[in-house]
């Protein structure tokens, strides 16, 4: 990702940090979630053109722990936790370097803010980590490793160990939350509520708190529950806990969103998870914040 271009342009002095909604399974890879795929494309161009990654840090929906958990596996193998796709679905390849360097610095700041941390040496990549960041960067060219989300989800606990990973973002380090702003598939809801309903209402709870910043920005997403339509949206809510470290390591930052499939946006939202939502348009956003 580094841009070695002899005009490439001068850095900001951060990274950024990311919220990504990495849809379902590997369908984003194969063809079946073409908007959100374009838009990881387009996402990880843009991001190659900026320059300055050292590396990545990827906090997903799909790894839980009694505490946050570094990943130091040497060679990490890719992990197929999704059923019933195709069987090449089963067969990728996204040959990784582990972000060592990254990960103590991380755990030395985690341990500083008071956040017990333990480590995992055979942790594989899970698809909330290679199905996006295949499509960003096929040829991944700076290391990558994975931090657990703590398995009481608590909002606000993941909040702080975004605030204690932000001063990575001056060495170089992209954080990345790989979530879903709607999770809400398998849980039936309430009377007359449609999943458009449901997934904008939500959607737009998230576009009014990220507009604001600093204290005003974590006591909204911290309050998340409080929102409309928030455990339709989240009958769990492993797929938003993400946002809450992204968002906490970059709480002054302008949130720009980077992907939506609601009414105004060109997006089709009506096709592309429509064996999750029996065809109805489904609205979706992920997030950056910071240029």
């Amino acid at each position: 990702m580094t841009d070695t271009a002899k005009d490439a342009p001068t850095c900001p002095s951060q990274t950024p940090t990311l919220f990504l909604s990495h849809g379902g399974g590997p369908l984003p890879l194969i063809g079946q979630d073409p908007s959100l795929a374009k838009s990881l494309k387009q996402l990880g161009e843009k991001l190659k053109k900026r320059g300055g990654y050292s590396s990545i840090l990827m906090v997903s929906a799909h790894w839980e722990e009694s505490v946050p958990t570094l990943q130091i596996t040497k060679d990490p193998p890719l992990y197929f936790d999704y059923y019933g796709f195709p069987s090449s679905t089963y067969e990728y390849k996204y040959p990784c370097k582990p972000a060592t360097a990254a990960v103590e610095k991380a755990k030395k700041l985690l341990n500083g803010a008071g956040i017990k941390t333990k480590e995992d040496s055979k942790r594989g990549y899970d698809h909330g980590m290679f199905v996006p960041l295949m499509l960003m960067f096929p040829t991944i060219d700076v290391p990558v490793s994975q931090i657990s989300l703590v398995n009481t989800l608590d909002a606000a606990e993941h909040w702080k160990i975004g605030e204690a990973l932000s001063p990575l973002r001056k060495e170089g380090v992209l954080i990345i939350g790989s979530g879903m702003s709607y999770h809400g598939f398998f849980r039936k809801l309430p009377r007359g509520v449609t999943i458009t309903q449901a997934s904008k209402g939500f959607d737009d709870y998230l576009a009014t708190s990220l507009a604001k910043t600093g204290g005003d920005r974590k006591d909204a997403l911290v309050g998340w529950e409080k929102a409309k339509h928030a455990r339709a949206a989240h009958p769990r809510e492993e797929h938003l806990i993400p946002l809450m470290v992204a968002a906490g390591a970059a709480p002054q930052e302008k949130a720009i969103r980077i992907f939506y499939t609601g009414e105004e946006s060109d997006v089709d939202g009506n096709t592309d998870m429509a064996r999750f939502t029996g065809g109805q348009q489904l609205v979706v956003s992920a997030y950056q914040f910071g240029e």
